[in-house]
């Protein structure tokens, strides 16, 4: 629970502002929802985190606020009956910026997330069981019945079975914790520092590398010769997709610095 999923969130690149066409109403009331929820899950256990210093100013301030326009962006240009691979293609450009400000900003964020948990944990030594506990509650409260209800209505595909295993395992803030006594030994606390150094080693690389409009290149490339023809939906891979796929590698190459990426999280994977 140290780390906030804010580290989830990126945001846009120089010069671009994703909240142009966005209206203030609607970035207000996503801010105050996230208010919101923050003092539901952290007011009891770290009275002194305060959501808008955290994550509204500061190195935080860019990344959250234009991705978070995104995600409203997002929301409503994804609202379709059915996402194809033209769509995908039309937003490379914005997840593209994304990338690049999280090379810009998301370290110095993730610094003063991280600062501000630590307060927490000097303030509270039952932090996290207290944040956990928080959590389960508004969870059974807010979301239990959508994730069983997603997990029955999504049977047999990647995402409800995750869902189903998820709510399977984790049913009480006591399952969290036996998890996490249960794997977070001493050895796994220093192969996963060590594993955390790697990682953050290879974002630096990616970005020194300029890898992330790389990727976004040969992404635009591969989601629009993919769109057509008898691949008219992203969410199915298998069959006419996957052959336009493959013809698209006939001519094209992976950029170096992804396969790079590929082959050092591969050997990360094996710490």
């Amino acid at each position: 629970m140290r780390a906030i999923i804010f580290l989830a969130i990126v945001g846009v690149a120089f010069g671009i502002n994703l909240c142009k066409d966005v209206k203030k109403s609607d970035l207000s009331s996503a801010f105050a929802n996230a208010r919101a929820g923050s003092n539901l899950i952290l007011g009891a256990s770290c009275p002194s985190f305060d959501f808008d210093n955290v994550a509204l100013s500061g190195s935080c301030k860019a990344i959250v606020r234009q991705a978070t326009c995104y995600g409203l962006k997002a929301a409503e240009s994804y609202d379709v009956d059915t996402v194809n691979y033209g769509l995908l293609a039309e937003d490379v450009s914005n997840m593209e910026h994304l990338g690049n400000l999280a090379c810009d900003q998301a370290r110095n964020c993730f610094l003063q997330v991280k600062a501000a948990m630590e307060n927490c944990l000097v303030e509270n030594e039952n932090f996290v069981a207290d944040t956990i506990a928080a959590a389960e509650k508004v969870y059974k409260d807010d979301f239990a019945a959508r994730v069983a209800s997603f997990a029955n209505s999504n049977k047999g595909s990647l995402l409800g079975d995750i869902a189903t295993m998820a709510v399977d395992r984790f049913s009480s803030a006591a399952d969290i914790q036996d998890f996490i006594d249960q794997y977070l030994t001493e050895g796994a606390v220093a192969d996963a520092k060590a594993a955390a150094e790697e990682a953050q080693a290879l974002a630096q690389q990616f970005c020194a590398d300029g890898c992330t409009s790389q990727s976004a290149r040969f992404l635009e490339g591969i989601f629009g010769h993919m769109n057509g023809g008898g691949c008219v939906d992203a969410s199915i891979f298998c069959g006419e997709c996957q052959n336009r796929a493959a013809s698209y590698f006939v001519k094209n190459q992976l950029p170096c610095c992804i396969e790079k990426v590929v082959q050092k999280v591969s050997r990360l994977t094996t710490m």
